[in-house]
């Protein structure tokens, strides 16, 4: 997925390690939404509020939950294959443990 970056955003690693500081405190005082880090001409990192950072995993971890939810409801409506044991299964396919 490409996403794209303000010129502004985008600092060096270079700049970024000179003025780490400063950095931390844009982005805490909200006076920067984001920073991208930029070594060797290759988008390396991006730097983001702890509170974005933080909403994003709890969005990423709905998402993994819908997921789920469609997957077990999709095999609620289908109709059971009988089950087999371990050891049947092991036995079946000649492997042991």
């Amino acid at each position: 997925m490409a996403v794209a970056y303000k010129k502004e955003e985008i600092l060096s690693s270079s700049r970024v390690a000179r003025s780490f500081g400063q950095v931390l405190a844009d982005l805490s005082g909200k006076r920067r939404r984001r920073v991208v880090v930029v070594k060797n001409n290759h988008l390396e990192a991006v730097l983001l509020p702890i509170e974005d950072y933080e909403t994003m995993a709890e969005a990423l971890a709905i998402l993994e939950h819908l997921e789920i939810y469609r997957f077990v409801q999709g095999r609620k409506g289908k109709k059971r294959r009988k089950t087999i044991s371990l050891d049947a299964l092991l036995k079946e396919q000649r492997l042991t443990v």
